[in-house]
């Protein structure tokens, strides 16, 4: 019976386990000449073999089980570095891992803020990675700094399955390093699916949060991160935009829905790039977006806004060898350091929004106010060209 076999045995008992019994002793005899780790027990004990090769079952087993426990790729790599160290008490880990894996993490039990020095010669091997990227003693569930015993020796180096990342295990004791080929693999593979695991949670998770055409939040994140200001910035200025594609009907009509999802993902676009990191940029729905303005006064977002609408209607499409220019309208409105609850938000900027496409389109409207708060500038509105068709207010060229 082979080690991995022995780990899908429940019913195995610890003691049947270190007398052998349980998978025969003739397997522990055969891997004893085998075994890189712990066949230099030079008084020949069998019993001592026994309980070491336990060990590395045991080791094995809490491993899997502990870092297959969390769906948070943070918290799968933090238990795996400090299972890691219970067993081979390194002196520094560096977990490389592929883009979207986790990037460049460093663990030791040194003192994060006074051994810089010690990590010097490791953190050279690495360009990209960053001191505070480097985790501590506390992390590794240690009271107090552990210095390095053996920072000299040669690292230990773990190749995870299909090319996910590499874990180096640096100052390692001599018999750890020299960790049998068995538990290595035992602790790349489950790693490995860990780490997979969480990654396609969150994968799904953010389907779920995000509007699958734009990439943007969709309205129910929208509406619980509103929730969440609600209760975490009493007295912070918000500001909510909402934004509409003014006549997005007679674009799909006349071009098609896949020239409608072009515009409204260069929409989305548009809103990104104009937007802080700060601020929450969301779909609302159909040809909607919302603009949560964080720390944000009504005169802020009113000029905010309006460089938004200007941003749009500078945008040229060409569907059909045809050019084609559209606008939009906002609403904008405001809790002026007062708690507003989200309902409240939404509801004045939906006022506000059907203010402006009531008043003209192609506007900025407050809820403040029954009348246009920031009138478009003629000079910036795009240049009507000679054999143009206007139709609803979007422009397309003939």
């Amino acid at each position: 019976m082979e080690m991995k076999q022995i780990l899908n045995r429940p019913d195995l008992e610890i003691d049947d386990m270190i007398t052998g019994t349980a998978f025969g002793y003739d397997y522990l005899s055969r891997e004893k000449g085998k075994s890189r780790l712990w066949s230099g027990d030079k008084d020949g004990s069998e019993t001592l073999f026994f309980q070491k090769e336990l060990a590395g079952l045991s080791f094995l087993a809490t491993f899997a089980k502990d870092v297959g426990f969390s769906l948070n790729p943070d918290e799968v790599l933090n238990t795996a570095a400090k299972l890691l160290y219970d067993y081979f008490q390194y002196s520094f880990a560096v977990f490389s891992l592929a883009e979207g894996s986790g990037g460049l993490t460093g663990y030791s039990p040194l003192d994060s803020a006074g051994c810089r020095r010690s990590w010097l010669k490791v953190v050279k091997e690495y360009p990209e990675m960053k001191y505070r990227s480097i985790n501590g003693h506390l992390l590794l569930g240690l009271a107090t700094p552990v210095l390095p015993m053996h920072a000299d020796n040669q690292p230990v180096v773990i190749e995870l399955v299909d090319n996910i990342g590499t874990i180096t295990l640096y100052g390692c004791e001599e018999d750890a390093r020299q960790a049998e080929y068995a538990i290595l693999a035992g602790v790349a593979g489950c790693l490995t699916t860990a780490i997979r695991n969480a990654r396609e949670h969150d994968r799904v998770k953010e389907l779920s949060l995000r509007d699958s055409l734009t990439g943007l939040y969709n309205r129910r994140i929208l509406e619980e991160i509103l929730h969440l200001e609600e209760n975490k910035r009493r007295q912070t200025p918000l500001a909510l935009l909402l934004i509409d594609v003014d006549n997005f009907k007679a674009i799909n009509d006349t071009f098609g829905h896949p020239a409608g999802d072009s515009v409204l993902t260069v929409l989305a676009k548009i809103l990104m790039d104009n937007s802080r990191k700060e601020n929450i940029v969301a779909r609302y729905g159909g040809e909607e977006f919302a603009v949560l303005l964080n720390n944000t006064g009504l005169d802020t977002a009113l000029l905010v806004a309006d460089r938004l609408r200007m941003k749009l209607s500078e945008q040229v499409f060409t569907f059909s060898g045809r050019k084609v220019s559209f606008t939009g309208s906002i609403g904008v409105s405001h809790n002026d350091g007062v708690t507003a609850i989200p309902e409240t938000l939404l509801s004045r900027a939906d006022q506000a929004l059907y203010q402006a496409k009531r008043s003209g389109k192609n506007r900025v409207c407050s809820h403040e106010v029954a009348q246009i708060a920031i009138l478009p500038e003629k000079r910036r509105r795009p240049p009507v060209r000679i054999g143009v068709n206007r139709f609803d207010g979007a422009t397309i060229a003939g």
